[in-house]
C-alpha cells in the first residue's frame, strides 16, 4: 500500500500487476509510513483498518487506485514466477507441475501453497457492478496509468521494467477446455471486472467527479 500525501492518494498493490515497478515511478511521492503497511492490502482491508485513520490525519477521504489485469494471463505469470530457483523443492513451487495441474490446483485447493492465488474482483471491491476502488487501471494500458500520475504529480512520469517473472519459450501454458471452462465459471466476476476494466481502461468509482 502507498500513500501519496500530497496528492491525497492511496495505491493498492494488487499481486502480479506490477506493484514494484510502481513503487519506483511513485518513491518520491511516497510517504515514508508506506513501508510500514502490508503491501498488498486490499480494498476491504483498507477500509476496514486504514481508511479512517487516514482520513482523519490528512483532513479527508483519500482516494484509492489499484491495477488489474487479464486473469489468465495473471495464473500464467504466478505460475511461472514460481518455476524460479529460488523455491525449487518448497511447497510453493509449480516446478514438476504442468500448467494445467497449477490450475487444477487452484480450482480444487488441492495444492493450496503452490497455487494460493487470489482474486482480483475481491481486491478491488466489485460489487458485479462497480469497484469499491476509486481508479482501476487495465495492466495492458498502463499508458493510461502513467496519464493519471503524472497529472496528479505535475511531473512526466514513466514506469521502470522491475521484478518481472522470468520468461521461457519452454513454458507450456496448454488447457484442456474443461479446466478453461471451470476456471470461467468459478471465475466469473474477475472476468466481468476485467472486462469492464478493459473497455475503458481507467474504470473510475460511480460518482466520483475526477
Amino acid at each position: 500500500m502507498l500513500i501519496l500525501g500530497v496528492q491525497r492518494l492511496v495505491v493498492l498493490e494488487t499481486p502480479k500487476t506490477g506493484s514494484l515497478a510502481l513503487r519506483a515511478m511513485l518513491a518520491p511521492y511516497t510517504l515514508p509510513i508506506s513501508d510500514d503497511a502490508a503491501r498488498h492490502t486490499g480494498h476491504y482491508a483498507y477500509v476496514q483498518n486504514h481508511a479512517a485513520r487516514l482520513a482523519e490525519a490528512f483532513g479527508g477521504t483519500l482516494e484509492t487506485v489499484a491495477v488489474v489485469r487479464g486473469p489468465l494471463q495473471r495464473m500464467q505469470s504466478w505460475y511461472r514466477y514460481r518455476l524460479r530457483p529460488k523455491v525449487k523443492g518448497l511447497p510453493a513451487s509449480t516446478r514438476g507441475h504442468s500448467f494445467e495441474a497449477f490450475m487444477l490446483a487452484y480450482l480444487d485447493g488441492t495444492k493450496p501453497q503452490m497455487a494460493n492465488v487470489g482474486r482480483q474482483d475481491r481486491f478491488v471491491g466489485w460489487t458485479g457492478q462497480a469497484a469499491g476502488v476509486d481508479h482501476v487501471f487495465d495492466y495492458k494500458q498502463l499508458g493510461l496509468l502513467e496519464a493519471f500520475f503524472s497529472t496528479r504529480t505535475g511531473d512526466a512520469l514513466t514506469l521502470p521494467v522491475r521484478n518481472m517473472s522470468p520468461i521461457s519459450d519452454r513454458v507450456d501454458y496448454t488447457l484442456s477446455d474443461a479446466v478453461l471452462a471451470r476456471y470461467h465459471a468459478q471465475n466469473a466476476e474477475e472476468f466481468a471486472l476485467y472486462k469492464a476494466v478493459t473497455a475503458q481502461g481507467h474504470l473510475k468509482r460511480p460518482g466520483l467527479l475526477a
